[in-house]
C-alpha cells in the first residue's frame, strides 16, 4: 500500500515499528514535520510501545557505548559552537489560520508556516512595499491550480493579489517578507 494512502495511525505504527520500505519511512519522516497529527499519533505509538520489551529482549550497548556518545556530542558540540540549532518542530508555533500555524525565526519577516492536510488561505492582497518569497521545503502546494513541490521557489510581488492557496497533503513553508527594492530576483514565478 501506498503511503499516501495509509491512515495517520498506520504510518505512525509502521513507523515506530520498523515496517515500513526505507522510502516510506523517508516520506512519513518528512511529512512528520509539517502534519502536526501525525507528529502527535507517532510521539503517541513510541510512549506506547516504549514500555513492552520484555528486560531480555533489550540489547545490551556495547561496552564503550558511553565514551562514543560523549566523543560524538563533544565532536558536534565543537562543529556547532556558534551556531544556533533548533528542531523544526520545536519553538513557539502560533496558529494563523485554521490548519495553518507559523513561527518566526530571525525575525518576524521570516517564518516558517506548517499547513496540516486540507489547510486553505484565501486570495488576499499582498503588503504594498513588500515582496513575499516563499520556499516549498516540503509537501505540495497549490496557488492558483498550479501545484509546486519540495524545493520550488515562488515570489509574491508587492501590491499583488496574492492567489488562493491549498494543500492536499500538508506543507512546510519558508516565507520572508523583503523590501519591493531589494527583491533582486529575476526568473521567478509570480503567484
Amino acid at each position: 500500500m501506498g503511503n499516501e494512502q495509509m491512515s495517520i495511525e498506520d504510518k505512525a505504527i509502521g513507523y515506530v515499528l520498523g515496517s515500513l520500505s526505507p522510502e516510506e519511512r523517508d516520506s512519513v519522516a518528512r511529512e512528520r514535520l509539517f502534519n502536526a497529527s501525525l507528529d502527535k499519533e507517532i510521539s503517541s505509538v513510541e510512549r506506547l510501545y516504549s514500555g513492552l520489551l520484555r528486560q531480555d529482549e533489550i540489547e545490551m550497548p556495547a561496552k564503550d557505548i558511553w565514551s562514543r556518545i560523549t566523543g560524538a556530542v563533544a565532536k558536534e558540540d565543537a562543529a556547532l559552537a556558534d551556531i544556533f540549532v533548533e528542531d523544526c518542530r520545536a519553538g513557539d508555533w502560533q496558529e494563523y489560520a485554521p490548519l495553518i500555524e507559523t513561527k518566526s525565526l530571525w525575525s518576524d519577516k521570516a517564518i516558517l508556516i506548517r499547513c496540516n492536510p486540507g489547510a486553505v488561505e484565501e486570495e488576499h492582497d499582498q503588503p504594498v512595499d513588500e515582496d513575499e518569497h516563499i520556499l516549498v521545503v516540503a509537501g505540495d502546494l497549490n496557488v492558483a491550480g498550479r501545484i509546486f513541490g519540495s524545493g520550488d521557489y515562488l515570489r509574491v510581488p508587492a501590491s499583488a493579489v496574492h492567489k488562493k492557496m491549498t494543500t492536499e497533503r500538508g506543507c512546510l513553508l519558508f516565507t520572508e517578507y523583503v523590501p519591493a527594492s531589494e527583491s533582486h530576483v529575476s526568473a521567478a514565478w509570480h503567484v
